[in-house]
């Protein structure tokens, strides 16, 4: 996920909102969302070069975890994969499943957003390596290190915070994810560009509601999974 918003304990009928764009070369695999198959209780898309995801829900203890990469950085292939980063944390299991501040700097430059039983926590290793937990209220993640404003991050964050202020359906944030303009929140290109665009709502009974539009190169319809189901 590239540019991505979390809501937590201030809508009225959905205590967890999630919603964020992927933005990825067209070319690199993946299957989309859906309730891996593995025994993990994974919900998720699935990056099949890496083997991880890069936004998914535990279904059987509720957590939700969303990374985004950060630019300025050549990648380093020798370091670990943030999709596998990702999948620990939502299993609860796994090497990196509690990881210390000492442990971010093993991956490439991200972005973290954890949300599990107690306060959501931001995981982050530009400027530095950092673990802290977020206060109740909408928040938002973006390619840029943590300390830098981010105008795509704050339209999104405008966004999800004028849906909790009128109390509104948060699915209407998908359509809100294909605008463009400056600053653009989604990226049309043939050859690098927005992938997906997923929302997850959870409601107070552990309802879930999550969707997931795929997009092809170009900013073409690529399909639209929707699921629900029930956490715990």
């Amino acid at each position: 996920m590239c540019v991505v918003a979390l809501a937590h304990r201030v809508h009225p009928d959905w205590p967890l909102i999630l919603i964020g764009n992927r933005d990825e070369f067209h070319a690199r695999p993946a299957a989309s969302l859906h309730m891996w198959e593995d025994g993990s209780g994974i919900v998720a898309g699935r990056d099949l070069q890496a083997g991880g995801t890069w936004l998914g829900v535990h279904r059987p203890s509720g957590r939700a975890v969303v990374v985004t990469n950060v630019r300025g950085a050549m990648p380093d292939p020798a370091k670990d994969s943030r999709g596998a980063l990702v999948t620990d944390l939502l299993r609860g299991q796994g090497r990196f499943a509690d990881p210390a501040a000492a442990d971010l700097d093993r991956f490439n430059a991200f972005n973290l957003f954890a949300v599990g039983l107690g306060a959501p926590r931001l995981f982050t290793n530009r400027p530095a390596p950092q673990l802290s937990a977020l206060e109740k209220g909408v928040h938002a993640l973006a390619n840029e290190p943590i300390d830098r404003p981010c105008p795509r991050a704050e339209r999104l964050r405008a966004a999800l915070a004028a849906v909790v202020a009128t109390g509104s359906d948060p699915e209407g944030l998908l359509d809100t994810l294909t605008a463009e303009g400056d600053p653009a929140l989604f990226l049309m290109g043939e050859v690098y560009g927005t992938r997906a665009s997923t929302l997850v709502a959870v409601a107070a009974d552990g309802a879930v509601r999550m969707i997931e539009r795929r997009y092809e190169a170009g900013g073409r319809p690529g399909g639209t999974t929707a699921l629900d189901f029930r956490i715990g």
